[in-house]
């Protein structure tokens, strides 16, 4: 590659180095740009290139060219996330207080709570508490509070307080990326605080995500994937024996 010469050519050509979702690390993009990480860290400073900097790698800050948005993920890898939901649905037990994330993939989870088991789904996801409220028998409670259209989920203080006293058995959790050094991740860092007490508050922890997920690095971390009793949908694994109910 030709030394670009000048901030507008070395954004352009980081540009074509993250096309396609592609995640670059800081140091072999000055090495192919033959400048500084310095100079790179300078040119992406302004936050206008459409070009992250999380740790040190770059990637793009959308997602195939359009930031996330709930409406355009429901349309994309339906299959797979319903294998995997189907996966998930068979860890539910009756009397189990169940928390669902939120995002494209949980919403095929709770349409397969079975009716009147007794069984408690706690939610910060629009789509799923619209779910969870038709099925006969199933208490719900939506931890409510400012609603972010993008991701059809609230956030709050209050619902943070809310977890802090709820008991859950069996945590679902949803991912947009999983990476190998960066761990469980998600487009919106106002899911993050949700996500974590989540987790806390969680004697079981699942996740859910397709292997598309896999090697996907977005904006905020969440977790790492040792936090998780099982990764229903690991390349080449299904749930763990240990995770039955």
């Amino acid at each position: 590659m030709a030394r670009p010469s000048g901030r507008a050519a070395r954004i352009q050509a980081l540009r074509k180095m993250c096309a396609s979702g592609a995640i670059v690390h800081i140091a072999d993009a000055a090495k192919q740009l033959e400048t500084s990480e310095i100079t790179i860290r300078r040119d992406l400073s302004d936050n206008d290139s459409g070009i992250l900097r999380l740790g040190g790698y770059l990637m793009f800050a959308s997602d195939n060219g359009e930031r996330y948005s709930l409406s355009h993920a429901q349309g994309t890898n339906t299959q797979a996330k319903i294998e995997v939901a189907l996966q998930a649905a068979e860890l539910i037990a009756p009397e189990d207080t169940i928390f669902i994330d939120c995002g494209s993939t949980l919403p095929h989870l709770a349409s397969r709570i079975p009716q009147n088991a007794n069984i408690t789904v706690v939610t910060q996801a629009l789509n799923i508490a619209e779910i969870v409220a038709r099925i006969e028998g199933v208490n719900l409670i939506l931890l409510a509070g400012i609603y972010h259209a993008e991701s059809g989920s609230f956030s709050s203080e209050t619902a943070l307080k809310m977890l802090q006293e709820i008991n859950i058995t069996k945590g679902f959790f949803s991912a947009a990326g999983v990476h190998e050094t960066e761990g469980v991740t998600c487009f919106h860092f106002h899911e993050v605080a949700v996500k974590r007490a989540a987790i806390a508050r969680s004697q079981r922890r699942f996740l859910v995500a397709d292997t598309s997920k896999w090697g996907k690095l977005r904006p905020a971390t969440f977790a790492q994937v040792n936090e998780f009793d099982a990764w229903i949908g690991k390349p080449g694994h299904g749930p763990s024996p240990s995770a039955a109910p």
